[in-house]
């Protein structure tokens, strides 16, 4: 009887990024606490030697997918504020919107960023700081729109835990499939512009509010002459 030819070693261009896909795939099916680096690299078509040379555990795996989460969403976040440059209020309120977009659409890093699959954060410097850097482009908004008078002063720190608090509570909730009828067919954006709406004209400075109600004014005045 001839022997079996013996399989020939698997090759992968970028095996990091495949196990991370393989593993994001894991968590869509059965959730974060399923994740299993021998049965990732195995989905892989790759040995779990293979894997370890990338990952110790499974909670280092679970840790670089936050990471990428949270650059990802720091990249998103960045270019809805770019968008509306000079203008934080509204840059404020994109933000607020691409979040909630960015996080719905993405459940399995979210699951991961703030599911608490990671027993000690802390533990990783590199994701500490790619947390903090994605916070700090919210601050940073916050901050400019409180010095231009568009944004209440007096408590930077609060605006910006109350934006984020409202964007990330929504998001968990549309996820995690909590928001229902009462909803009816609204999508994440829709959902996203009006919560972000309300919390826009509690954080509005007011004066600033006044004068951004009668340039909308303004501006439907003319769209009815028209």
């Amino acid at each position: 009887m001839p022997r079996e030819k013996p399989k020939a070693p698997y090759h992968h261009g970028d095996l990091k990024n495949t196990l991370i896909d393989v593993a994001l795939a894991h968590i869509s099916r059965d959730g974060a606490g399923s994740v299993s680096l021998r049965e990732v690299a195995r989905d892989a078509g790759v040995s779990h030697s293979a894997a370890y040379r990338h990952f110790a555990n499974k909670e280092n795996l679970l840790v670089a997918i936050a990471e990428q989460g949270f650059r990802q969403l720091g990249e998103t976040l960045g270019a809805a504020a770019q968008a509306h440059a000079g203008d934080p209020a509204r840059a404020l309120q994109a933000t607020g919107v691409a979040y909630v977009e960015f996080a719905t659409s993405h459940p399995e890093h979210l699951q991961v960023m703030f599911g608490g699959s990671i027993a000690c954060p802390s533990d990783y410097p590199s994701l500490v700081a790619a947390g903090d850097e994605t916070y700090a482009a919210l601050t940073r908004t916050v901050a400019e729109g409180s010095k231009l008078g568009q944004l209440r002063s007096g408590d930077d720190a609060m605006i910006a835990l109350t934006c984020w608090a409202t964007v990330h509570g929504l998001s968990q909730l549309i996820a995690g499939g909590q928001i229902g009828r009462e909803a009816g067919d609204a999508s994440p954006r829709s959902l996203a512009l009006a919560a972000t709406a309300l919390v826009m004209q509690g954080v509005n400075a007011p004066a600033a509010a006044a004068k951004r109600s009668a340039k909308v004014k303004r501006r439907r005045l003319k769209q009815d002459v028209l």
